[in-house]
């Protein structure tokens, strides 16, 4: 191993640390030395997100206080170098996995967020990444805000995974920099709903496990309801039950890590499954519900597949993993409608924000 390193300087940085030197009485080797001891002691531009990146799960505790729990500790917005960290694992989620499906709801917020660092770069006179937004949205570049709020109406309710990680490359490169942005407008833009609706994005992002899921809620313990819920379709039933916290339970109670279990059962038949089959069980089933024109030929996913009624047969089936589940027009609709709506209401969609929170959701 090297006890020194040969450094080359400019002459007229020599000729400077020779007159401070002489000045002070001391070599020029222990100036520099001094010099360089102090400067490397000062944290530079950047430094905080490589620590960001060096211990993911801390970082990713230290998120989850901010957002999620509310726990600020007296400052009310992220760094820079946290919403870096943010927009670069929001992007990489998309990245994850196979033939997943991005809502708009999910890829909007991002989208959202594009377009207001977009209109402030715009109104305050500062030079516009035209190449990469060109390439990216297909923009002509003669009125840039008016001209990506045309490409947000136009694009389809329904977006590929992979189209979804080509339309957030500039949100997550050099194409934006936050450190021209003043403070008050960065909260302006990246606001808590907008902070909250990524962070399950984030988390797939990094490939979070479930195991990684329960410790970060054993250490910081957040208050996710109980809840069972039974959806009935023809002959099939969907049972849904989150483990978690009891209506009355006191505080310093046995606590108990919020988790999922989907159990299907048929006439013949009863399977269950965990958190990551039923996210995108029900991501899937929630767009057909919106977007049915969009879907009508069905879908192959990750885990799950589908296939409407009236297309491959009169007959609507889905499947997850190796199981197949065939069901009459009718109890399809119901089961998709049921579905979707029983998830987005009351306790049930609470404790399924917790959820995604937790394990990560696309």
């Amino acid at each position: 191993m090297l006890s020194q390193l040969n450094l080359r300087f400019h002459k007229k940085l020599i000729d400077a640390l020779k007159t401070r030197a002489g000045r002070e009485n001391t070599s020029v080797n222990a100036l520099a030395e001094r010099f360089l001891d102090d400067g490397l002691k000062t944290v530079a531009p950047g430094d905080w997100y490589f620590q960001l990146v060096a211990d993911p799960e801390a970082s990713v505790r230290q998120l989850y206080r901010h957002i999620i729990l509310g726990q600020t500790f007296g400052t009310s917005a992220l760094s820079r170098d946290e919403l870096r960290f943010m927009l670069v694992h929001a992007r990489e989620a998309f990245l994850r996995g196979n033939n997943r499906l991005a809502t708009l709801p999910a890829l909007g917020t991002l989208l959202d967020i594009t377009s207001d660092l977009l209109a402030w770069q715009v109104e305050h006179d500062r030079p516009v990444d035209g190449h990469y937004l060109k390439g990216i949205f297909r923009l002509a570049g003669e009125n840039w805000t008016e001209e990506f709020d045309a490409f947000r109406a136009e694009l389809r309710p329904v977006v590929d995974q992979m189209y979804a990680e080509h339309l957030l490359r500039p949100l997550e490169s050099d194409c934006f920099d936050l450190a021209e942005v003043p403070d008050a407008a960065l909260a302006e833009i990246f606001t808590l709903p907008r902070l909250k609706a990524i962070f399950p994005l984030v988390l797939r992002g990094l490939d979070w496990s479930g195991e990684k899921a329960r410790d970060l809620a054993q250490e910081l313990r957040p208050v996710i309801s109980a809840v069972t819920e039974t959806i009935v379709a023809g002959t099939l039933r969907l049972e849904i039950r989150i483990d978690g916290q009891h209506p009355g339970e006191r505080p310093g109670a046995w606590y108990t890590t919020p988790r999922l279990h989907l159990l299907i059962t048929g006439q013949d038949f009863v399977v269950p499954y965990g958190w990551e089959a039923f996210s995108e069980l029900l991501g899937l089933f929630s767009l057909y519900a919106r977007h049915p024109e969009a879907l009508a030929y069905g879908h192959q996913g990750e885990r799950l597949m589908f296939s409407p009624p009236g297309h491959v047969s009169k007959e609507g089936f889905f499947g997850i993993d190796g199981l197949r589940i065939f069901m009459s027009a009718e109890a399809f609709e119901t089961l998709v409608r049921e579905l979707s709506a029983t998830c987005a209401q009351g306790s049930l969609a609470e404790a399924l924000t917790g959820l995604r929170c937790l394990y990560g959701d696309l």
